[in-house]
């Protein structure tokens, strides 16, 4: 195959190329569809004209090379070249306020995971992977006893030096977001998953910028699917870089654009549930939420201070393409963690309610281990204090783990929206229209919020088939009751 290759290329008059020091990605041909593994007679090819090839992604099907080899594209096995993108990490604003004890737990309360905690449900038998700058001495934290000594540090990885150095010099705040996830140090601090697995991948230089941390954190993706993660929770976001490097717009935070928006996409369809920070843009000129917040099937999570209110650092939404952003908001001001030297303090961030809501993720899917992962994003948002009213500033509001159970409880009973059966409901997802086609007879169709609330009350005198006008209902999870036959099918209708 690879003499093949090399045959297609004779007669080419390639230029001379001088490569810089930017990185590229080299798309090979296959309308960018993932694969078990990138054709090494392909990255054969690129190394035979003197290139640098840093890696591969078999979910884009695409090397990482050094320079920016557009020439390539003219090749029959490319699709095309295009550079690393950079990003700006979104990191806690500390602060060297003195823990006193007791004070880790609103944090916990204002999502009501005590009380969940409490039932059981504590995020046992998840495994939640967590991408960062570094781990600084989270391998010699009392609070993390119970992780090294119940084997629940089920991996970790340095995507940026490719060794197990996390733990040595490097940046700590991976340690500050794992403290307030995973800690369990009695009377002291708790963490929102206290039991669940975790997995640590440093994905981030905080000591430079460079083209190629973009390319670490899709491998660190690829590495925690490998692995068998259910939760990914990453504290980065991309967004303002460096000057001449080229930054995002918020035209491009659309769920479609950039590389690690489409990563978490392709995540969430192999079933991994996907949080991630907001930012700390609010007052900056960005303004705006980062990749992959944009994400369609991204929790993006924004921040509050212990009195509810938006914490001024929060970024606001909405993406570009108008969906709501951020979906949940939880405590990010004040909120308590581990430092660099193992002491009690308190910061300010989206990075510090982000693992709060990935920790209530947790317990859920401990909880409901047979439900969905769209399933239990519903329950989360619709569970939230202001899901009838979001706006750009708190999206959906803070959610209410118990609600969100309480939710998953029903969504236990109804047909998925996948399920076909005697009554097939189509499109789903629908906006305007939407049919019911059964094989025996209908009689009547109920429509319900969630909460039982009746929105629409249909006879339909014995019909196959029926298309009910849903454009005036407002977008959200309902429940479809069909009544026939002496008998009643409830499906799940997703309006968007």
């Amino acid at each position: 195959m690879k003499n093949k290759i090399l045959a297609l290329l004779l007669g080419m008059v390639l230029p001379m190329v001088g490569f810089s020091q930017e990185h590229s990605w080299v798309y090979f041909s296959g309308d960018g569809k993932p694969v078990e593994s990138v054709n090494h007679e392909y990255v054969d090819v690129l190394k035979s004209f003197d290139i640098e090839v840093i890696g591969t992604s078999k979910w884009f099907n695409a090397a990482c090379v050094k320079g920016l080899p557009y020439f390539l594209e003219s090749l029959n096995i490319v699709d095309r070249v295009e550079p690393l993108k950079r990003y700006k990490t979104t990191t806690a604003q500390t602060t060297t306020t003195d823990y006193s004890y007791g004070n880790s737990d609103w944090q916990l309360q204002m999502l009501r995971l005590d009380s969940f905690h409490r039932r059981g449900f504590r995020g046992k038998d998840v495994t939640v992977g967590l991408f960062d700058a570094g781990f600084y001495k989270a391998d010699t934290v009392e609070a993390f006893d119970s992780l090294w000594q119940n084997g629940r540090i089920k991996a970790y990885w340095d995507f940026i030096t490719n060794d197990t150095s996390i733990f040595w010099e490097y940046d700590g705040h991976g340690k500050y977001v794992l403290s307030i996830i995973a800690s369990n140090w009695p009377d002291s601090i708790m963490g929102a998953a206290p039991e669940a697995n975790y997995i640590l991948a440093r994905t981030e230089n905080v000591n430079s910028e460079t083209h190629l941390e973009e390319y670490a954190w899709v491998k660190a993706m690829e590495w925690a699917d490998s692995i068998g993660v259910d939760i990914i929770h990453s504290s980065l976001g991309y967004s303002v870089f460096d000057t001449l490097e080229g930054d995002y717009t918020y035209e491009d935070m659309d769920g479609e654009t950039t590389i690690i928006t489409k990563a978490t996409t392709i995540a969430f369809n192999k079933g991994i549930f996907i949080t991630n920070s907001a930012g700390n843009e609010g007052n900056d000129d960005w303004k705006y939420i980062t990749a992959p917040c944009d994400g369609k099937h991204v929790l993006c999570v924004g921040a509050v201070d212990s009195n509810r209110q938006h914490a001024a650092f929060s970024s606001y939404g909405p993406s570009f393409d108008g969906r709501v952003k951020p979906e949940v908001m939880a405590m990010g001001q004040g909120v308590t963690y581990i430092n660099n030297q193992a002491n009690l303090r308190t910061g300010n961030g989206t990075s510090f309610s982000g693992p709060l809501v990935a920790g209530m993720v947790a317990c859920l899917k401990q909880a409901w281990p047979d439900l969905t992962n769209q399933q239990i994003f519903d329950a989360v948002i619709q569970s939230a204090d202001r899901y009838n009213n979001p706006d750009t500033a708190y999206g959906y509001g803070i959610p209410d783990v118990l609600k969100a159970d309480s939710l998953l409880n029903i969504f236990s009973k109804v047909d998925p929206i996948e399920t076909a059966d005697a009554v097939s409901i189509y499109p789903n997802p629908a906006k305007t229209i939407v049919t019911l086609s059964a094989q025996n007879p209908i009689d009547f169709v109920r429509v319900t919020t969630i909460n039982g609330q009746q929105i629409i009350n249909l006879p339909v005198n014995d019909q196959l088939q029926v298309s009910i006008d849903i454009a005036d209902i407002t977008p959200g999870l309902f429940i479809v009751e069909i009544y026939g036959n002496g008998s009643k099918t409830l499906k799940q209708l997703l309006i968007h």
